[in-house]
């Protein structure tokens, strides 16, 4: 069982929705273009208003004129292009691992899984202005650069201790794991760099096209296994959605099902898009008898305006059953699942009093959170991820070591961070925490083994480049080594 490439049965669909793509670009880009010159980012406005005022006036009318000429085209290509969706699957599949053999061996000692979780803001140039960040192609080519590194080898912690990268197969009977994430002592870390070896990559919003085209290519030595264009676009039920969901997931290991569900209430300018949830079975090895041993990853993000709670928990509600049911139609008997992990961006955080609907939902009672203390307190060391647009380009977080030494003290983070809403509502909120609204949660043991939680990060090598900072979050999987052949 594996997933196919193209997201069209009939190959013939494939080269017409291309097609459709080529016809719609000249249009897409004179608007995007247009957008950019009417949203000035506080660089521009830092480089004068005549500069500023001499591109509204020439750059506005130009590409306005341009669109208008380019609309006919546009129009044709939207005729080809958009009925072509709803017989699209809703995402994308690249495959890039050629003749390499999927990992096969499941050892005896410490194994671990390194997830990163992180909002690109990789929007139409034009869009990615309202969050006070511009030139969407250059920062792409930039965070490729960053998440892209060299992959260090799979390394496991053998019997007598030591790395190891290779071992024998182990029976199943004896995958003995826990889950303990100690309460007085978190095991955060403020890091400049992105954990080397990382299993899983999980992104948001990257909706521009050419963007995820530039990080499919830049990470594929690193991540073979990539699902993208995730969500549909075009007509859908009585609406219009201009963007896909913006989920893109990047693995290591292959796929042997997904399947995506698309939230049904989004509003305003969030119905645009079609936001919802992307589960995904992966197979990370097997063991003596030749049973797969697989794990769940499961990315999402729930809708953006902060008035709507009711939204976001009707979200989080039909997100716990779609996971089931995928779950329930996805596992075959004789597997092992050695961990559910769900990864995104929520659009809440556990310390504002405007969200305790989504603090107290019963997502927390089924996955659990690392950065929690219980219901509107977070643990010692949690973060927020969202930074305040208006001062992304200043000194003390514009750089990664900058944002590092910013973010450690907490008077000085305070001037970054987007404060709990609503301001000064919680006094037992640590001054300084910020929103936390970026998640990686993980399922407690059930009927599969457990996790260990090793390390979760607080990354800020994206300084500049996302008005979010990325997260990631080590597990360990400790296996008998007496099993082991």
């Amino acid at each position: 069982m594996s997933l196919l490439e193209s997201p069209f049965k009939c190959p013939v669909f494939g080269p017409c929705f291309s097609v459709g793509l080529v016809l719609l670009f000249p249009s897409y880009w004179f608007i995007d273009r247009l957008l950019s010159c009417a949203v000035p980012t506080s660089i521009d406005r830092s480089q004068g208003f005549a500069l500023r005022l001499l591109r509204l006036l020439l750059g506005v009318p130009v590409f306005l004129l341009l669109f208008l000429l380019s609309l006919p085209l546009g129009i044709l290509g939207l005729l080809l292009w958009a009925p072509l969706h709803q017989i699209r699957r809703p995402f994308c599949y690249q495959n890039q691992s050629g003749a390499q053999a999927p990992p096969e061996k499941i050892v005896g000692g410490k194994c671990t899984f390194v997830f990163i979780s992180a909002n690109l803001c990789l929007l139409p140039d034009g869009l990615a202005r309202f969050s006070n960040l511009r030139h969407t192609q250059k920062r792409t080519g930039t965070i490729c650069s960053l998440l892209g590194a060299p992959t260090a080898p799979r390394e496991y912690q053998g019997v007598n201790g030591k790395s190891e990268e290779s071992a024998s197969l182990c029976s199943t009977n004896h995958v003995q794991t826990r889950v303990e994430t100690d309460q007085e002592e978190f095991p955060s870390e403020i890091s400049i760099d992105f954990p080397r070896g990382a299993d899983f990559l999980c992104l948001q919003e990257v909706f521009d096209g050419r963007a995820s085209g530039k990080l499919r290519r830049l990470l594929a030595p690193s991540f073979p296994h990539i699902l993208y264009n995730v969500g549909p676009s075009g007509p859908y039920n009585c609406g219009f959605r201009f963007f896909n969901s913006g989920l893109f997931l990047a693995s290591r290991y292959p796929p042997l099902a997904a399947k995506y569900f698309c939230y049904p209430n989004g509003r305003g300018e969030d119905s645009l898009a079609a936001k919802g949830l992307l589960c995904v079975k992966v197979q990370v090895g097997v063991n003596e008898e030749q049973q797969r041993i697989v794990g769940y990853i499961n990315c999402t993000h729930l809708h953006a305006p902060e008035a709507d709670a009711c939204v976001r928990c009707d979200q989080m509600s039909h997100l716990l059953q779609w996971v089931l049911d995928f779950q329930s139609e996805n596992s075959e008997a004789g597997e092992i699942t050695v961990f559910d992990v769900l990864c995104g961006d929520l659009n809440f955080d556990n310390c504002s009093a405007d969200d305790h609907l989504e603090q107290s939902h019963d997502l927390f009672e089924v996955y659990k959170d690392p950065c929690r203390d219980c219901a509107g307190r977070d643990r010692f060391g949690a973060l927020g991820t969202l930074l305040r647009p208006e001062c992304l380009y200043h000194e003390a977080v514009n750089t990664p070591h900058n944002m590092k030494r910013t973010l450690q003290s907490p008077n000085e983070r305070q001037l970054y961070l987007a404060p709990p809403l609503p301001l000064n509502s919680n006094p037992d909120v640590p001054h300084g925490t910020g929103r936390r609204i970026d998640y990686i949660l993980y399922r407690p043991p059930d009927s599969f083994p457990a996790t260990v939680v090793d390390q979760f990060v607080f990354i800020t090598q994206l300084a500049g480049l996302s008005d979010h900072i990325p997260i990631s979050l080590r597990l360990s999987v400790s296996i008998d080594p007496t099993t082991c052949l």
